[in-house]
C-alpha cells in the first residue's frame, strides 16, 4: 500500500506543476485524477464515477491571473483514494473534497510567497551573467510544489484506517446529509461557471438547452450535438463577414 500512495502522491505533486510548469495537461482537473488514483488502487469504475463527481463540483473552480483558488487535483487525489480506499461512496468523496481543498490553497499560497524569493536571486544572478546560477533558481519552484504531494501521502498512509472507523461511526443521518450536501455541490459548480461566463450573448443558448433537457426530456447527447452545430453555424456565419470586410 506504501508504493500505491506514493504514486498517489506523485500525482497530487504533478497536478501542481500543470498549467505552471507543464503546460495545459489537464493533469490538475478531478475529471483526469480520478480515473488515475482509482486506476492505481485497482478501481478504475469506481475512479471514474467519483472524478467526474469531483469535476462536477469543481468545475466553476478555475485559476483566472493572481487568484488562488481551493486546490482541486490535491484535493481530488486524497478524496478519491481514501473513499476507494476505505469503501465509501461517491457522496462521502464529494464531502471530503473541500476540506483537503482548502488546506491545499494554503500550501499554494507560501509556495506563492517562496516564489517571489527565487525570482529576485534569478534576476541577480542574470545581472552578474552566472546563466549556471539562473538556471538552478529556475528549477527551485519545483521543489516549492513537493509539500503537496508530502501532505498525499501523510494523509493516506495516516488516514486511511481512521477514515474507515470514522465512516462506521458515522450515523446514519450524518451519512444522509452527506448526500445532501453531494447533491448540491455540483449544482453550485455549475453555478460558479455559469456566473463567470453569462451574459447577453450567451444566456439564451443556456436557456434552450435547459428547456430542451427539462421540459422537452431531450437526452444530453442530443443536447450536446445541437450546441456543436450551432457553434460552427455561428462561426461560419462570423468567418463569412470577415471575408466580406477584406
Amino acid at each position: 500500500m506504501i508504493l500505491k500512495n506514493l504514486l498517489i502522491a506523485l500525482v497530487a505533486y504533478i497536478s501542481q506543476l500543470d498549467e505552471r510548469y507543464l503546460g495545459a495537461s489537464m493533469m490538475n482537473r478531478p475529471i483526469i485524477i480520478g480515473p488515475v488514483v482509482g486506476l492505481i488502487l485497482g478501481d478504475l469504475q469506481k475512479g471514474i464515477v467519483i472524478g467526474a463527481a469531483l469535476e462536477a463540483m469543481f468545475i466553476g473552480i478555475v485559476t483566472i491571473g493572481a487568484a488562488l483558488p481551493p486546490d482541486v487535483g490535491v484535493a481530488s487525489a486524497i478524496a478519491t483514494a481514501l473513499a476507494i480506499q476505505s469503501g465509501a461512496s461517491t457522496n462521502v468523496a464529494v464531502t471530503l473534497a473541500m476540506p483537503f481543498a482548502i488546506v491545499a490553497q494554503g500550501l499554494n499560497m507560501l509556495a506563492f510567497t517562496l516564489n517571489s524569493y527565487t525570482i529576485k536571486k534569478g534576476r541577480d544572478a542574470i545581472k552578474r551573467h552566472n546563466f549556471k546560477s539562473m538556471q538552478r533558481w529556475h528549477f527551485f519552484p519545483l521543489i516549492l510544489r513537493l509539500p503537496s504531494g508530502i501532505l498525499t501521502f501523510l494523509v493516506l498512509q495516516l488516514g486511511t484506517k481512521a477514515a474507515q472507523s470514522l465512516i462506521a461511526l458515522l450515523p446514519t443521518k450524518i451519512m444522509t446529509s452527506f448526500s445532501v450536501a453531494a447533491g448540491l455541490l455540483p449544482a453550485v459548480g455549475f453555478a460558479m461557471l455559469i456566473l463567470m461566463m453569462m451574459d447577453k450573448k450567451v444566456a439564451p443558448y443556456f436557456f434552450i438547452g435547459f428547456i430542451l433537457s427539462s421540459y422537452l426530456k431531450m437526452p444530453v447527447i442530443g443536447v450536446s450535438v445541437l450546441a456543436l452545430l450551432i457553434a460552427l453555424l455561428i462561426t461560419q456565419k462570423s468567418n463569412a463577414a470577415k471575408n466580406n470586410q477584406q
